[in-house]
C-alpha cells in the first residue's frame, strides 16, 4: 500500500471522528454563534472527500483505494449533514421559544 493511500485512509478515519464528536458533543457553537463550527466543519469534509475520489482514482491497483473511493461519497453526505446543521444554527430553530 503506498503511503499517499496510507495517508489518506487516516486522514478519512479522524474527519470521520470529529465529525461524529461534533455531532454528539459539540454545543459550543450555539453557546457562541461567533464561531463557524459547521461552515469550517462541511468544507473540510469536501476537501478531503476530494482528495480522496482523486487518490482513489490515480492509485486504482493500490490495496486500500477501494476503500478511499468508499469513503469519499460518505464524506460527501456527511458534508451535507454539516450544511443542514448549519442551516438550521442560522434559522434559530433550536432556541427556545420566548414566553
Amino acid at each position: 500500500m503506498r503511503p499517499i493511500v496510507i495517508v489518506m485512509l487516516a486522514v478519512q478515519a479522524a474527519i470521520i471522528l470529529v465529525t461524529a464528536y461534533t455531532v454528539m458533543f459539540g454545543r459550543a457553537s450555539s453557546r457562541n454563534p461567533r464561531r463557524p463550527v459547521w461552515s469550517s466543519l462541511a468544507i473540510s469534509l469536501v476537501i478531503i472527500a476530494s482528495t480522496s475520489w482523486r487518490i482513489g482514482e490515480d492509485h486504482p491497483e493500490d490495496p486500500g483505494a477501494e476503500i478511499l473511493l468508499y469513503g469519499a461519497p460518505l464524506l460527501l453526505g456527511m458534508s451535507l449533514m454539516a450544511i443542514f446543521m448549519l442551516i438550521r444554527q442560522r434559522r434559530g430553530v433550536d432556541e427556545a421559544p420566548a414566553s
